[in-house]
């Protein structure tokens, strides 16, 4: 029976199809236990358009050492460029960025080298949104602090 060898040949390939999509969704269903992290707001835009394509944050004297930065977004575009630059002069940028337009908000992992952050850029196109603009705020989060007893 020709049909069904090719109906059982089909039902391998669907098999082997969606076993290899599993790890997929067993990660998609086993979320890691989220870091509890204290966020600290460095700065926000007026409003961005495709008018200028960056934006340089200046972080507050006071600001802390930072793990991750945040950006929470109210409009959409594409960010194509993030450059940090710390108190003394060093400079770090993230090696991939978002291939679709972000909407809400983007994490950026910051190297554990005990250094405060001066300065951070964007750099984005394609703002998008009802009427071409959009809003960044930019935070800083940093693991919380134990509550000392005193």
């Amino acid at each position: 029976m020709p049909g069904w060898e090719a109906q059982m040949s089909f039902k391998k390939i669907v098999l082997a199809f969606l076993c290899g999509l599993s790890p997929l969704f067993l990660s998609a269903q086993e979320p890691g236990k989220a870091e509890k992290l204290q966020w600290t707001k460095l700065g926000t835009t007026v409003q961005i358009n495709n008018d200028f394509f960056s934006h340089v944050f200046r972080s507050p004297k006071k600001a802390d050492v930072f793990s991750k930065l945040e950006l929470r977004i109210n409009g959409v575009f594409r960010l194509d460029l993030i450059v940090v630059e710390y108190e003394d002069g060093a400079t770090w940028s993230p090696t991939t960025y978002p291939a679709i337009p972000i909407m809400k908000s983007y994490s950026v992992p910051l190297p554990d080298n005990g250094k405060k952050i001066k300065t951070v850029e964007i750099r984005y196109h394609d703002v998008g949104g009802p009427i071409n603009t959009a809003s960044v705020s930019l935070w800083g989060g940093r693991a919380k602090q134990p509550k000392s007893e005193g």
